[in-house]
């Protein structure tokens, strides 16, 4: 099931001044913080709180409830690429602020990932899955995409491994490396090679439920 069942709906007063900022051509994805947005922002990032049950799209982890240093709206399809998707209620969740940030510097440095399949000309919003080459909380399944086993990330399907790939979603990993006790266990490394060569999805969630198993005699 998506995390997301219900989308942000906009009152009369806030979608007419989205429609006066949109109309405007000086108008650009770096305004999306201008002070007349703040209360916009403030709802949207409330509603998909509640909606997400306090936990980030794409890593899982929790996200601050009151604060808004670990609770960042979060533009699906990437708000540089996609003016008109800007306000979007499908485009819109809520990530944690390391998500956030790598998907900030990704933009900085014109490196973000183009998260629409066959995008850049598209006028309407995608309406299903297909479109979207990351994994998309209003249309997806995170878990048949993507297995979080602590702080390791494993991908079912392509899209799950664009979504790890795009949010660096090992980033633990990678700055702290593996756990010694862990590469220790020659069944560690087995398991964890198998689960890579596996193309039967079957076979994978039986080597990633084995591996598992290890995690939890063995914490990462």
């Amino acid at each position: 099931m998506p995390d997301i069942n219900v989308p942000y709906d906009f009152t009369v007063g806030e979608s007419s001044l989205i429609s006066s900022k949109m109309a405007d051509a000086d108008f650009k994805h770096t305004n999306w913080g201008d002070e007349d947005l703040l209360e916009i922002r403030k709802k949207i990032r409330d509603h998909y709180r509640t909606e997400q049950l306090g936990v980030c799209s794409f890593c899982r982890n929790t996200v601050s409830l009151q604060s808004t240093l670990n609770s960042h709206v979060e533009h699906i399809a990437p708000k540089s690429l996609y003016r008109n998707f800007m306000f979007e209620p499908k485009n819109l969740c809520v990530i944690c602020a390391d998500c956030n940030a790598i998907k900030r510097d990704q933009e900085v440095m014109q490196e973000m990932p183009n998260t629409v399949v066959n995008g850049g000309s598209r006028r309407l919003y995608p309406r299903s899955s297909n479109a979207f080459k990351i994994v998309h909380p209003f249309f997806d399944d995170y878990d048949k995409h993507i297995v979080q086993l602590d702080s390791l990330y494993f991908d079912l399907t392509p899209k799950g491994h664009f979504t790890i790939g795009a949010c660096r979603l090992n980033r633990f990993v990678h700055q702290f490396g593996w756990n010694l006790e862990l590469l220790d266990l020659p069944e560690f490394i087995n398991m964890t090679q198998g689960f890579l060569n596996a193309t039967d999805p079957r076979d994978q969630r039986k080597k990633l439920l084995a591996i598992q198993k290890i995690m939890m005699r063995v914490k990462i």
